[in-house]
């Protein structure tokens, strides 16, 4: 049976993890990381959904611009 695993807070910085103090951990010491999952309110997740709508819009205009422009029509 083996121990259980602590938790080590910190930061990135730089892509560097900056674990906070008093973090004493020896040198080649295997660690995972734990990243935690982001929860976006509804209004949050409307808006990342209407800006991914525009963006796909944005794309595709330009897709066609880009073939009428190869087909000489441009």
């Amino acid at each position: 049976m083996s121990a259980p695993a602590a938790v080590i807070r910190g930061v990135v910085r730089g892509g560097v993890v900056v674990f906070d103090p008093p973090a004493a951990i020896p040198d080649g010491t295997e660690v995972q990381i734990a990243v935690p999952v982001l929860e976006f309110t509804p209004e949050e997740r409307a808006e990342f959904e209407a800006w991914d709508k525009l963006s796909a819009e944005a794309f595709k205009m330009i897709e066609d611009l880009e073939r009428q422009d190869r087909d000489g029509r441009g």
